[in-house]
This record gives C-alpha cells, structure tokens and sequence, in this order.
C-alpha cells in the first residue's frame, strides 16, 4: 500500500501542475484530485502484479540461525496481498528444511521485493 500513497501524492503533484497550468487555480484543485485517485489506482495493482512476479523466482538468503547461505521461496499469491495490505510476506520453501520451515522466518528480512 506504501507505493499506491506514493503514487497518489506523485499524481497529485502532477496534477495541480498540469491542471493549474491549464486550467488555472480552479482546475489545479480539481486537476490535484484526479492525479491522486489515478495515482492510487494506477499504481497500487502495478506493485502488487510486481511482487507477484517478483516472488516466482529463489532467493538466496543467509539463515540467521544457522549462518549458512540457503536458497527460499515466497508464495506469489501471498506476497501480492502482503504487499497491498502492508504485511509481513512468509516463505513458501526452504533448502534447509526441505520445505516449509517451522522456524521464525527471520530471513525474510533480507528479501526486498
């Protein structure tokens, strides 16, 4: 959700810049508006179809408990609604467990997506 604000604030830079310049002080107001709901909405699903994508692919992580480099997985469908709601994303797999882990997950920190 922290890159939908981002793109509603860059929207609405843009246009109270655009409308004010066309339109004049009224149209800034108006033009401000609709570039924060387009900004909103144009942006949140784009970092959401991002991570998604993002999340297909192996990390390799440093386990914190064991100091060893290991290779995880995320679930794309988590880390999509992970990332719209602003939660903590969980690992799917891992090369030292042979699976889901039962540990903490604390090398979930070192993955930015």
């Amino acid at each position: 959700m922290k890159n939908g604000i981002i793109g509603a604030l860059v929207g609405l830079l843009i246009g109270l810049m655009i409308g004010t310049a066309l339109f004049g002080p009224t149209g800034g107001g108006v033009g401000a508006i609709l570039g924060a709901v387009l900004g909103l909405l144009i942006v949140t699903p784009l970092s959401v179809v991002l991570a998604h994508m993002t999340a297909k692919d192996a990390f390799s992580v440093t386990c914190p408990e064991t100091h060893e480099e290991v290779q995880v997985t995320l679930d794309p469908k988590q880390v999509g609604r992970a990332e719209l709601l602003n939660q903590r994303k969980r690992i799917a797999t891992c090369s030292r467990v042979n699976g889901r882990p039962d540990c903490p997950e604390d090398c979930i920190d070192q993955i930015d997506i």
